[in-house]
């Protein structure tokens, strides 16, 4: 059965359809009734207490029918039950009888109902033509029935009147898509899971019938990425009688509606200094993140992927002095005009070191620290460095942790060692967790001039070469079995295969390449989403608990994990599938799922252009997330697949750190994977163009900094500008000195006659540099 999406709303007006007139039933009977309250007084127009039919108080299901007088297109129907005001039908669904059988109105299937009183339209996914509709009810309170009266209401094209006070049992649109917006350049696609093969779709401004643009819709999808209309109005897609919320597309749309949100969570969440200052167990750096919060690992890519960006977010972090100094505080502070994303990253390494962190997965963030180093140490006192440094390279190998951290599954923290373990779907232990870290602190050890640098190197091979010969990626297990982690895996094995490929262990290459084939199989479906395994009901992660399991890092990781893979794809039809698939899950994260609700509550009033976020926020925990913004709380379970919307809000739902994280990392990848450099030297100037996602307000010029380096060791800043309304480019011109003294002020890169020019934006793994000769 193809069931459109439910959505309880709460009617504050009346627009009565004044010609329209309830139809009177002939009769009613009921599964059960007692005699002081019978069936037929749900059709004897009183809506009180004293006039309610009741069944025996016995397991269900319980129903009751209505025959009309005639065979005709019913419209909807008033529902009123409970008593005083509470206990109505919790779980129940209105069918008709179509030659003889009971068909269910997808439109009114409800799950978790909490009104006494509903207006239900009935959609135009069925025409509902009948003389009788019956109410199937399978779960109430106490295991009675209670309904004081049901009001039917024939077919009218304006919808059956409106009742005032009346909880709504609407219909959120049949074609389910990102709600926010769309990129200009990337995959757009919607799901329609109401529709026919072949049937067509348009799409139109919102509030215009001209079709702006005509496809067709297969195996419930839509594709409409050849749409770019190059403005700033609201479009809807339109599939037979369905259409989409409105929707709007633009340059960098994702980023614009979401960097400054994941730089908003970070800091709200953090522990001791965030919205909720009260001591969390299990809490280190951030509240309710145990020891594989991925924080730095992520956090810093973000900032090295995409500088301008966040260098360019207002300030909201101010340095804050531990009461206690076993808490924070063996760093020195940041400079007070540090970006945010700084500061967070100097708050998460402060804490690690502050208090002896020595679970591998905390040291491990150490790495990250300082690969960043080169980029922050403008912003941060040259102490912090040489304290972190120490530190790490102190207990990188230390076998034994400081303390017993919560849903720990190591059996040991030395992270030179071989790591054959495969964690549980907690996602606590993804395999190759350590390689990048390693190659991380490889690195440093060159730079520092260590004489065991090698062996840094040397485990992150070995980890890779284990796991090119042991991993089986068809075993559900070793990818999304990993839930909130499994972007580890991937990402550390394309770093190494892209940074060291002379050292790479044999079959890596062809290891991400089988690894890419899975999820393009397991991605072959309505939703383009990546499922759990091979067999039809193998969609998420799922178990005999209620927290069994909430896959939001999953969804949102998995992006990261397919950016990270596909430089190491060379079958261009691969490539357009991935691409597909990995938009396919930010847009599930903004809409495109089963339920149709973006993954955060409270997105409606945070994210631009969201009209539903998920049903609810969880107060309380150890997290105590409610309050902190851009908090991705919950997703769809394994039982809404492929879709089943009427079961609503089950399974469990709470916002965690190792939800954002994934997310933030599959920002920093996007950058890394769509950013572009050109440079060329005309007579006596550099003419640089940089592409990159810095274009968030469509009304302003905005701008970016690249940097300008001679072989000969001048380095300049060159401050790029947008090119013109609504770019993906920034444009920049450098005048070149020769052989001169530059002036006082002067804004100008100083050059030997042989030198070449590099030009940079971004740093490192994450960033993006061209070299070229100097012309002269």
């Amino acid at each position: 059965m193809k069931r459109p999406f439910l959505l309880l709303t709460l009617l504050a007006t009346s627009l009565a359809a004044a010609d329209l007139k309830p139809i009177q039933p002939l009769s009613a009977v009921a599964s059960s009734e007692r005699s002081t309250a019978p069936a037929a007084k749900v059709i004897d127009g009183g809506r009180s207490d004293d006039s309610r039919w009741l069944s025996l108080a016995e397991a269900g299901p319980h129903w009751i029918e209505l025959t009309l007088p005639s065979v005709q297109r019913l419209g909807g129907i008033y529902l009123f039950s409970g008593y005083q005001g509470k206990d109505p039908i919790t779980d129940f669904s209105i069918q008709f009888q179509h030659e003889d059988a009971w068909v269910d109105i997808p439109s009114a299937m409800v799950a978790g109902n909490e009104a006494t009183v509903l207006r239900m339209p009935f959609d135009a996914a069925v025409d509902v033509v009948t003389d009788r509709l019956r109410v199937q009810i399978t779960r109430t309170p106490k295991e009675v029935a209670r309904i004081a009266e049901i009001v039917v209401w024939p077919y009218s094209a304006e919808g059956i009147p409106q009742l005032p006070g009346a909880s709504e049992v609407e219909v959120v649109p049949g074609v389910l898509l990102n709600q926010s917006g769309f990129d200009d350049a990337s995959p757009k696609r919607f799901t329609a899971p109401n529709v026919v093969d072949g049937t067509a779709f348009v799409i139109r401004a919102v509030g215009e019938e001209q079709a702006l643009y005509r496809g067709t819709v297969t195996n419930w999808i839509g594709d409409f990425t050849g749409f770019i209309p190059g403005d700033d109005r609201e479009y809807e897609v339109v599939v037979g009688e369905q259409q989409s919320v409105p929707f709007r597309v633009g340059p960098w749309w994702l980023e614009r509606v979401s960097y400054q949100g994941a730089v908003d969570f970070m800091i709200d969440s953090r522990h001791y200094v965030g919205n909720t200052r009260g001591r969390r167990s299990w809490s280190y750096g951030w509240r309710d993140d145990h020891a594989f919060g991925w924080q730095l690992n992520t956090l810093v890519p973000q900032w090295l992927s995409n500088p301008s960006a966040y260098t360019r977010m207002p300030r909201q972090i101010r340095y804050e002095a531990p009461k206690n100094s076993a808490l924070w505080g063996r760093l020195e502070p940041p400079a007070e005009n540090a970006p945010d994303i700084v500061k967070l990253i100097h708050w998460g390494a402060d804490v690690i070191v502050t208090q002896g962190l020595t679970h591998e997965f905390m040291k491990a963030q150490l790495a990250y620290f300082l690969e960043a180093w080169p980029t922050m140490s403008e912003y941060l006192p040259e102490q912090n460095y040489r304290v972190v440094s120490d530190f790490a390279f102190a207990h990188w190998a230390d076998a034994k942790d400081d303390q017993d951290y919560r849903h720990d599954e190591s059996p040991e923290h030395d992270l030179f060692a071989l790591k054959t373990k495969i964690g549980s779907t907690k996602g606590a232990y993804p395999p190759g967790f350590s390689i990048e870290p390693n190659l991380l602190m490889h690195a440093v050890a060159l730079k520092e001039g260590r004489p065991d640098a090698q062996r840094y190197l040397d485990a992150a091979v070995t980890q890779a070469d284990w796991m090119v010969k042991h991993l089986d990626w068809n075993d559900p297990q070793t990818t999304k079995g990993q839930r909130v982690g499994e972007w580890v895996t991937m990402t550390g094995l394309a770093r190494l295969l892209a940074t060291y490929p002379d050292s790479a262990p044999q079959g890596l290459h062809q290891k991400i390449e089988a690894w890419v084939d899975v999820v393009i199989r397991r991605s072959d479906n309505a939703w383009d989403f990546r499922k759990l395994g091979d067999q039809p009901d193998q969609w998420v992660p799922s178990g005999p608990k209620p927290h069994m399991w909430n896959e939001v890092g999953n969804v949102v990781g998995l992006p990261a994990a397919i950016l990270a893979a596909m430089p190491f794809v060379d079958d261009p039809d691969k490539s357009s599938r991935l691409d597909e698939v990995l938009w396919a899950h930010f847009d599930a994260m903004f809409g495109r799922n089963p339920l149709g609700r973006h993954y955060n509550s409270k997105a409606p009033s945070e994210i631009e252009g969201v009209e539903l976020g998920w049903f609810s926020r969880y107060k309380g925990g150890n997290g105590q997330l409610e309050l902190v913004r851009f908090v991705l709380d919950g997703c769809a379970k394994n039982v809404h697949f492929p879709y089943h919307p009427e079961l609503g809000n089950v399974g469990w739902t709470e916002g965690w750190v190792q939800h954002n994280t994934p997310f933030n990392l599959g920002l920093a990848y996007l950058a890394k994977a769509r950013t572009q450099i050109a440079a060329e030297v005309q007579g006596d100037h550099l003419t640089v163009s940089l592409r990159a996602p810095l274009n968030f307000d469509y009304t302003q010029q905005e701008s970016g900094v690249v940097v300008v380096t001679s072989s000969s060791g001048d380095r300049e800043e060159l401050v790029v500008h947008e090119a013109g309304e609504s770019s993906r480019d920034f444009l920049g011109s450098l005048p070149i000195a020769m052989g001169e003294s530059p002036q006082s002020n002067d804004h100008q890169l100083q050059c030997q006659p042989r030198d070449t020019i590099s030009v940079s934006y971004g740093h490192g793994y994450f960033g993006h540099k061209i070299t070229l000769p100097l012309k002269r």
